[in-house]
Order: structure tokens, then sequence, then C-alpha cells
């Protein structure tokens, strides 16, 4: 056998080495995208829709764009009856309606580079869990967070509140703290 035979063969020999580690590659990234995908199917709600609408009002109202501070601002649009639950003592200073327009609320926006997807989409850092929670309990620009809003604001049964407002995916992560809080 000659040198250049040897040198055929070893290259040879790399180039399938290569090619296999590129095909190994490829199937380890489909089937972690696939698990990805698999994974995030099981959370509701999903986190798109928390990020496209769902952190932005409660159930049932509308996000109708932005206030002068520039926090979302949700109405009412579907007149659900809104009475402030007072079987709680804490519920004193929670506004459930905008006292100056009572079909509306205004809450605080997702912090700027954050988002409520995971994965980091778009170049935006993804919330971690406790960020999450911080974000749903820290008070708003009426002085009330989303949790007190939920605990508080129910839908009326005869002028009284009667159980908690509904506000999917935000229920959840004030009823249940991540563990490090």
């Amino acid at each position: 056998m000659s040198v250049l035979s040897t040198v055929i063969n070893i290259l040879a020999i790399i180039g399938l080495i290569v090619i296999l580690a590129y095909v190994i590659y490829y199937l380890w990234d489909a089937l972690q995208k696939k698990n990805k995908n698999m994974l995030e199917s099981r959370i509701n709600p999903p986190s798109e829709y928390m990020q496209q609408s769902g952190i932005k009002c409660p159930d049932y109202w509308v996000n109708t764009g932005s206030d002068s501070s520039g926090n979302y601002l949700c109405k009412n649009s579907y007149d659900v009856s809104v009475v402030k639950s007072y079987n709680t003592g804490s519920c004193g200073n929670v506004v459930c309606n905008n006292p100056n327009a009572p079909k509306e609320v205004s809450f605080s926006t997702l912090p700027t580079g954050k988002t409520w997807q995971s994965g980091n989409p778009n170049g935006l850092t993804s919330l971690t869990d406790d960020e999450k929670y911080s974000f749903v309990t820290t008070k708003g620009p009426n002085g009330v967070s989303r949790c007190d809003w939920v605990k508080c604001c129910g839908a009326s049964n005869s002028g009284t509140s009667t159980n908690n407002a509904i506000w999917l995916g935000v229920n959840e992560i004030c009823n249940k703290p991540p563990k490090s809080i």
C-alpha cells in the first residue's frame, strides 16, 4: 500500500466520522425539539398565550392598549359584574375597577427585555419561576398586584363577591409560589 492510498483511506475515515457526527447531532437536536414541544404542550395556558395576552388582563377583560404610563389597559367589554370581596380583610386597598372609568383597570407591563415564554425567544430573556411570582405579586399602577386582584375581585352574585376572579395562568402562580420563596 502506498502512502497516497493510506492518506486517502485516513481522510475517508475522517470524512465518515464527520458525516456520522452531523447525523447524530441532527437526530439529537430533532429529539430535543420534539421533547421541548411535548413538554410545552402540557403547560396550560401555553406560555405563548401568556406572553401575547394572558398576563396583560384578567379573563374576559380586553387589552385595549396602554395607559399614559405605558401600563396594560384592560377593559371590561363584556360587562362581567365585578365586585370587591369583603370576606378577606386584606382587600381593603384593592381597586377592582378604575373609579374614573369603572369598566377599566390597568396593570404593569413585563420588564423590558423579559418574556413569559420559555426558551428565550426573539432575544428576550425568559422569566424564571421566582421572577414570575415576583411579577404577579408586585403592586402595579393602582397599588394592586395581579394576585390581589385575583383574590379580591370576583364575579358578583347579588352585589357581593362570592368567589375569586378568574385569571388563567396567574391564579396558579399566586396559589403556588415557587419553592425558593
